[in-house]
């Protein structure tokens, strides 16, 4: 990774490396509740050398597995970072009612939370970094750009959730490829809503607005008082889920005056596709462009992106500079442009592999579950999971194609879509909706998409809704929309 120009200068073989890198950079500065005093770079490189410190001192050895706790707070953030450049971390949000449990060992708990009563060999409380005893720097170790770095679990949205093994490697190039997307540099400040115990939270979160060196918020989304706040500190980016870019859609319509200053540059969402109204409605209420992204657990930062300062078409995505992105046939042969297939990647920032199957290769092509199609240009759009595809009558449909058609009624806001057995077709096409137009409107809303769409497209079913089920992550999953259409 050290060989890699970018706009950012070498990259740090590390986490280890960057956090050594801190002091004296004038880069970074962490801001949480508005209230305690900013965290800047070389305070924060000290409290994870702390953290660091106390590890090795409790006789846990560089490379073991580490738990860590994390809420949304400057706290959270040095436990991440230390947990990652030490060991291999394993994130838990500070009130989930137990710690991950998966196939490796935990040595260690970092906890910037009370207690929960975790049964692990160690547990170092880190709330409060700045009463530990002071660390040298060299107590964060330098490590190999392939040494694993963290695991986290995949949303189980494509079949029994696996863990993934990240690497150093594979996390820096993640936060420099989300950085250069956004052109961020010092001058910025981001604001971080998502969860740190997810990779959206930490690589835009964290690693980019550190690795460009420029300024972070970090707040709960749901606390409105601190969100309020942080809504006037001349936040210049955001990225975030769909699902809370629509609530801090909602927020800006009922609060409309939390807004008046927030005038962020540039807006990016990932974890899943963007609703071309709610996309409109973005750009039109803050005045920003929004850069959408491809990425998974698999491949963090992102796969392909729009990128700032460039004309997009909404859903197409150029690759990431660095990325390779094809897409195959069923026997693994690329597909012409214009053809769908299973979208495959390979680059510095593909995972090591899944713990107990086999690693991907160094330099070997990932096979994701989703399915896209590119243009000539290169430029990708994502169709959807290739087990979320409808089989009707011998035909193969797409869920988000139907989506976008169904969006295009003026009552619809947002649609999902998913298949249901039938004895008939194989499959059958159902459709959830959000409308203004309430629950009792179903059957009429039915009635207009027969008119509208392709018959081989139209929906079976229609459930109006006032919202969709979502992880956690932001993500919806389909196979949690099949019992609103159960007989």
């Amino acid at each position: 990774m050290t060989d890699q120009p970018t706009p950012y200068g070498e990259l740090p073989a590390g986490l280890g490396a960057f956090v050594r890198s801190l002091p004296g950079s004038g880069s970074g500065v962490l801001i949480d509740d508005l209230s305690a005093d900013p965290v800047d770079a070389e305070a924060l490189a000290r409290h994870v050398a702390a953290l660091c410190g106390a590890l090795r001192k409790a006789g846990v050895e560089p490379g073991a597995t580490v738990a860590v706790r994390v809420g949304h707070d400057a706290a959270s953030v040095v436990a991440l970072l230390a947990a990652a450049a030490y060991g291999v971390a394993v994130l838990a949000a500070a009130d989930a009612p137990e710690l991950p449990v998966g196939p490796f060992d935990i040595a260690a708990l970092l906890t910037t939370a009370p207690s929960a009563g975790d049964a692990v060999p160690v547990t170092v409380d880190a709330s409060d970094p700045t009463v530990l005893e002071p660390g040298g720097l060299d107590a964060v170790p330098e490590r190999s750009p392939r040494d694993p770095a963290l695991l986290l679990c995949t949303s189980g949205t494509t079949g029994d959730p696996k863990w993934v093994r990240l690497s150093q490697r594979n996390l820096v190039a993640a936060g420099t490829f989300i950085a250069g997307s956004l052109a961020l540099t010092p001058a910025d400040r981001g604001l971080s809503m998502m969860p740190l115990h997810h990779g959206h939270g930490i690589t835009a979160g964290v690693l980019a607005p550190l690795l460009s060196g420029g300024e972070f918020v970090i707040v709960d989304s749901k606390d409105l008082t601190f969100l309020q706040e942080a809504l006037r500190c001349d936040i210049t980016w955001y990225s975030a889920a769909p699902t809370l870019h629509r609530s801090l859609l909602v927020a800006r319509s009922s609060w409309p005056d939390w807004f008046d200053g927030f005038r962020p540059r540039v807006v990016r969402s990932t974890s899943e596709a963007l609703p071309a109204p709610d996309k409109a409605a973005l750009e039109a209420g803050f005045g920003a462009p929004v850069i959408e992204a491809y990425a998974l657990t698999e491949v963090p930062g992102h796969v392909c992106t729009q990128t700032y300062g460039t004309g997009a078409e909404p859903g197409w995505m150029p690759p990431q500079s660095g990325v390779e992105v094809q897409t195959v046939d069923p026997d693994g042969q690329p597909t012409e442009p214009g053809v769908q297939g299973r979208i495959r990647v390979r680059g510095p920032n593909v995972m090591l592999g899944y713990v107990g199957h086999e690693p991907v290769p160094p330099g070997g092509w990932y096979p994701t579950s989703d399915i896209g199609v590119r243009r000539p240009d290169g430029t990708l759009a994502v169709l959807g999971r290739d087990s979320d595809a409808i089989k009707r009558g011998g035909e193969t449909v797409v869920p988000s194609v139907v989506e976008s058609l169904v969006e295009q009624h003026p009552d619809i806001e947002r649609a999902r879509v998913c298949g249901m057995p039938d004895d008939s077709l194989g499959e059958r096409i159902c459709v959830a909706v959000i409308s203004r137009r309430g629950p009792s409107a179903a059957d009429p809303l039915l009635r207009d998409l027969r008119t509208m769409l392709p018959t081989n497209l139209t929906p079976s079913q229609l459930r109006v809704v006032e919202e969709f089920p979502g992880s956690t992550g932001g993500k919806i999953r389909r196979s949690d929309l099949r019992p609103l259409f159960a007989e």
